[in-house]
């Protein structure tokens, strides 16, 4: 069963600032997560320390923040950045 994927204004315009090449990674990285957004072989996925249903995602030198409605099945991608930037914004 999948997840449905929803992206906020903000992760929509980052996504579509990379190159094309990047673009093409995080779709493809994305797509795995809506199948297991808690773990999945072929991501790096962590939860967030101190937060409920809220984790992170890392492709490459990026980091996606994102909160998982398992009752819902919806995952929702609230913020993404580089590493140390992600981190300070998705509060």
């Amino acid at each position: 069963m999948k997840y449905i994927l929803l992206i906020s204004k903000s992760v929509t315009k980052f996504i579509l600032s990379r190159n094309q090449k990047e673009q093409a990674i995080f779709k493809i990285k994305l797509n795995l997560l809506i199948e297991n957004p808690f773990s999945h072989p072929q991501l790096d996925i962590k939860s967030m320390k101190g937060q409920q249903n809220i984790y992170r995602l890392r492709i490459g030198k990026y980091k996606l923040i994102y909160q998982v409605d398992g009752d819902k099945l919806i995952v929702f991608m609230m913020t993404a950045g580089m590493r140390g930037d992600v981190y300070k914004s998705h509060y």
